[in-house]
């Protein structure tokens, strides 16, 4: 009996070792995270969706933008607040040409998360707008603000298509 306890002793020793063993080797070999920020459309309550598409003249809308850093540094950070038609909308690879209505902007620590609302009141009328808020960043090393591009070279930035009625 005693050598039959202590086969089953040493088997659950190995087995504890090789599950130790694995965890250490695949944890020290992960590839490191990509350095990226993120941006988000929260709406009025904090949720995602639903968005007000359709607003009428003069009447206010409200959205919270959530940015976090995961860049492996503290960033100075930038969201700039445009209001594109079909012609000027943010691509991928490009940033709105649309002029800035309005450009928030703070120190956000790495692993940090900064979250604001934005109320606005749209005063003309139009279809096919979007509401966009593109990310940069302060690069120090260039001593300028930088749209900010994801591992695959996209911009980050979000936006609400929308269209304003007259009353």
């Amino acid at each position: 009996m005693r050598k039959f306890t202590q086969t089953i002793l040493t088997i659950i020793m190995f087995g504890i070792v090789l599950a130790t063993g694995s965890l250490l080797v695949s944890v020290w070999f992960l590839p490191p995270a990509e350095p990226t920020p993120s941006i988000a459309m929260l709406n009025e309550d904090m949720q995602a969706g639903p968005y007000p598409t359709n607003v009428t003249v003069n009447t206010n809308i409200t959205l919270n933008i959530e940015v976090s850093n995961y860049m492996g540094v503290v960033q100075y950070l930038y969201v700039r607040m445009k209001l594109a038609n079909e012609t000027t909308m943010t691509t991928a690879t490009t940033p709105s040409s649309a002029p800035t209505l309005q450009q928030f902007e703070r120190l956000v620590p790495n692993g940090g998360t900064w979250r604001f609302p934005v109320t606005l009141n749209m005063t003309t009328p139009g279809i096919n707008y979007r509401l966009t808020f593109e990310l940069w960043r302060y690069d120090p090393t260039a001593n300028e603000i930088v749209w900010i591009r994801e591992p695959l070279g996209r911009g980050l930035w979000v936006h609400l298509p929308m269209n304003v009625t007259g009353l």
